[in-house]
């Protein structure tokens, strides 16, 4: 047959397959020996990319499931996603700080997502791995001082957001009259706004307009996006003005100094200080870099406390246990005569330390659903060495380097044959470990090792609040304000399906690669009352 003759698709077909096979061996990276295990894709340079896109962090439960390396490699296009699917490969990369950067990609996002001009980010690249070694420079500064804050303002932090939070709880169900809610949206809604006023004071943005919250959660929703579509201004024209309308009401609240107001806490006085004073940015930059610090209050204690309640609510035997627990917190006093409320008071001190099946509870809740896949940017050519095997692989300059906790979360020889559900008690060996060590009322960090039924200790499995030098700062602070917010509604009210059913959770979002907790994918709509005896209660949280 001459060439005129064939099938034009059969010549098409063959072009672009000689074509693929050309780029795949010109572009393609190569693979080092040293390198870990490299793993094929049927589309060369953007086969990987394009599962990512579709299947998001699922695409690597998917390739564990095939492959089940502690450590690989996604080749695409001309780079390299290095995959760390171990607790083992996590603490060597733990130990190989130095050269593995997170700032790079901070800085990244500054520029992206928060809109940070030119000169801001000239400050903010300034030393911002260390390079001169004395931990100078707006992110390493910044962080060091938010490190200090977290242990030495602790109290004043759980106060204030306690102090905000209770007006709008004792506001639900009044006089003992059932109200219909949207669960999930309740809990956002007004969750974000105490934060908010915890946080920024009583001229906090979005005190001031509460419409703001349904903007902050759209703009979050579009993190992703931002990162890489072009002229977010048309293609996603409500993110944008969602965004832009959260710089303006920051931008307002500094230019008019409300951050100098009472009530306003010290860490965000001192970031501002910081920002304003130290680093010379501009109150503009300064207050669209705030956003990141809302992202950090309320991106993942939101969907976690949504999912610690609903978790209790959808099991009649746990909600038992854990009301039980809650209520040996609780003193109430007054309302005995007069007329006058009930003072219900929750000690939050005791509801961390002496409730050990809440505080399982809590973990198992972060297990299944804080699987946030931790990133790195690997600045030098690195040799990571594996203690428990001693396999050594290198992972090269220019490389992207994730900790794939949605894998390590579910692992069976980690969590148990269960692991793929939630469990309760999953975590009591962990949180009882403080009384056996003699530390009497303390509980456990957060954030310890897990700790399994036998007592053996899988360091560097529990992921969700990070680890090594970039473990999150405000854990403890997260943990007050989850467990309060859950512990007034297990105490204080019964939460009903309209239909009289059982509750039952909703199914979540799904797993996305720049993501933090899931959220549900559909709210719930219940019924919420006061509970009986706690009708006429005005609740009150103290430390």
């Amino acid at each position: 047959m001459a060439l005129s003759e064939m099938p034009w698709t059969l010549i098409a077909t063959g072009t672009v397959a000689i074509t693929a096979l050309f780029i795949s061996r010109t572009l393609a990276p190569v693979k080092d020996p040293q390198e870990p295990p490299f793993i094929p894709t049927s589309i060369p340079l953007i086969g990987h990319l394009i599962q990512l896109f579709r299947q998001g962090a699922g695409y690597l439960s998917a390739i564990d499931k095939n492959h089940h390396h502690g450590l690989y490699t996604l080749p695409i296009l001309t780079g390299r996603l290095y995959i760390v699917n171990s607790p083992e490969w996590a603490l060597a990369m733990h130990k190989a700080h130095k050269t593995l950067s997170f700032n790079t990609l901070v800085v990244q996002a500054m520029r992206a997502i928060f809109g940070f001009d030119e000169a801001s980010m000239q400050v903010i690249e300034d030393n911002m791995n260390n390079e001169r070694g004395d931990r100078s420079g707006i992110l390493l500064e910044m962080h060091d001082m938010m490190f200090g804050a977290f242990v030495q303002q602790i109290d004043e932090l759980n106060a204030n957001f306690m102090q905000c939070w209770i007006p709008h709880i004792n506001a639900l169900a009044p006089a003992g009259k059932p109200e219909p809610i949207s669960l999930w949206y309740w809990l956002r809604h007004h969750f974000s706004i105490a934060s908010a006023a915890s946080l920024y004071g009583p001229k906090s943005p979005l005190t001031l307009n509460p419409s703001l919250e349904n903007d902050f959660w759209l703009f979050e929703n579009s993190i992703g996006p931002l990162f890489s579509v072009p002229y977010p201004s048309v293609f996603l024209r409500k993110a944008y003005q969602a965004r832009q309308r959260l710089f303006d009401a920051f931008t307002e609240y500094t230019e008019l100094d409300r951050y100098k107001l009472p009530g306003t806490s010290r860490l965000i006085q001192t970031r501002a200080e910081m920002t304003l004073g130290q680093f010379g940015l501009t109150e503009r930059m300064f207050a669209q870099g705030e956003l990141s610090m809302m992202f950090a209050a309320v991106v993942n204690t939101v969907p976690v406390t949504f999912w610690l309640l609903s978790y209790i609510l959808a099991d009649r035997e746990l909600h038992a246990e854990v009301r039980a627990e809650v209520d040996r917190c609780v003193d109430i006093a007054g309302g005995e005569s007069g007329g006058t409320r009930r003072r219900c008071v929750l000690n939050v001190t005791k509801l961390k330390a002496q409730c050990p099946l809440f505080n399982s509870a809590l973990r198992e809740t972060l297990r299944i659903t804080a699987t946030m896949n931790i990133n790195r940017l690997v600045l030098e050519d690195t040799l990571l060495t594996n203690h428990s095997t001693g396999e050594t692989f290198l992972v090269k300059k220019g490389s992207g380097l994730a900790i794939a906790a949605n894998v390590m979360h579910f692992e069976k020889s980690i969590w148990g044959d269960d692991a793929d559900v939630f469990n309760a008690r999953r975590f009591l060996p962990t949180t009882e470990k403080s009384k056996v060590d003699g530390e009497g009322s303390k509980t456990a960090d957060v954030a310890a090792t897990f700790r399994d039924a036998k007592g053996k200790l899988h360091s560097g499995a529990f992921r969700s609040f990070g680890g090594g030098n970039n473990v999150c700062p405000g854990r403890q602070f997260a943990q007050t304000e989850i467990q309060s917010v859950v512990a007034l509604f297990v105490a204080g009210f019964e939460v009903d399906m309209p239909d009289g059913a059982p509750y039952k959770p909703p199914p979540s979002e799904g797993l996305r690669m720049i993501a933090g907790v899931s959220k549900p994918g559909m709210d719930v709509e219940v019924h919420v009352r006061r509970r009986t005896g706690h009708e006429d209660g005005e609740w009150v949280c103290e430390m």
